[in-house]
């Protein structure tokens, strides 16, 4: 009888076991299929060098960054192209996950978005053609063309600027950077509004003959938004976040900003006034 009784218990004993085992396992196979793998970019078609097509090729720092994201955490990245002022539409109809083209993190954008942690903080300045050099701060070019592009936040930044300080400009908006740029080369605007991204690549790389005011118009923090009130998307932030953190940490950031500009915007400047 003992005998017996002690076979049942031991029997109970590996059901339970295994019953636990069973419940666990399938815990971590729920969590496992609820942890994203894929996020789909809207990024630009024209916004060189952050993102744009070279002969049906996807190319700019951008891409490189998400390339070491997705080796950091496993994600499948995925782009829709287009220009700048449609990327946010596509991530406000839910074709994309986030918008992958250096956007600035401001006050307007946080009431309708969650951001990542800054992965670059860049300033915004005031480009002439090289031979202004006569125009040194940013009162230097009252009553000039300024062209900028759609939907830019340094664009709306400027013009609050401009008003505040008195400054009277004309400013003209385009669709895409390239579109700012060839009216510059034409003389149809006398000054461009642009990242020193941007422009440090495109004066190194002969596609502008231009230099830039040393005034800063302002700097801004650039990160990935998200939308808000989302659980993947939220998952999506968290998971990003922590590996703008380790690609930080590890120096493949700062590479891949001075591959493209042979400069490093991957740290915040000290006592920089950052723009919201």
């Amino acid at each position: 009888m003992k005998k017996t009784l002690s076979v049942l218990l031991f029997i109970c004993m590996i059901f339970s076991i295994t019953a636990c085992g069973s419940e666990k396992n399938d815990e971590q196979k729920e969590v496992k299929a609820d942890t994203p793998t894929k996020i789909i970019v809207a990024s630009g078609s024209s916004s060189v060098p952050n993102s744009y097509i070279e002969n049906g090729e996807h190319k700019g720092h951008e891409l490189d960054i998400w390339n070491a994201i997705s080796e950091k955490t496993g994600l499948e990245v995925e782009f829709i192209t287009g220009e700048f002022n449609t990327l946010f539409g596509y991530l406000d109809s839910g074709k994309a996950d986030t918008v992958g083209n250096t956007i600035t993190i401001n006050a307007k954008r946080q009431d309708k978005y969650d951001f990542s942690e800054p992965y670059a903080y860049i300033p915004e300045k005031l480009v002439v053609h090289s031979d202004r050099t006569d125009l040194k701060k940013l009162e230097d070019i009252s009553d000039m063309t300024c062209g900028f592009t759609a939907g830019s936040n340094g664009g709306n930044l400027f013009q609050k600027l401009a008003e505040e300080q008195g400054i009277h400009i004309n400013l003209v908006t385009y669709d895409s950077s390239e579109l700012l740029n060839e009216a510059f080369r034409q003389g149809k605007v006398d000054v461009m509004l642009l990242s020193a991204a941007e422009t440090a690549y495109k004066i190194k790389n002969g596609f502008l003959d231009a230099r830039m005011i040393e005034e800063d118009v302002t700097i801004g923090a650039k990160a990935y938004p998200f939308e808000k009130g989302n659980a993947n998307s939220e998952k999506l932030n968290k998971i990003i976040t922590e590996a703008i953190q380790e690609i930080k940490k590890d120096g493949t950031l700062s590479e891949i900003y001075n591959k493209w500009y042979g400069m490093d915007f991957s740290e915040k400047p000290e006592d920089a006034q950052i723009a919201n």
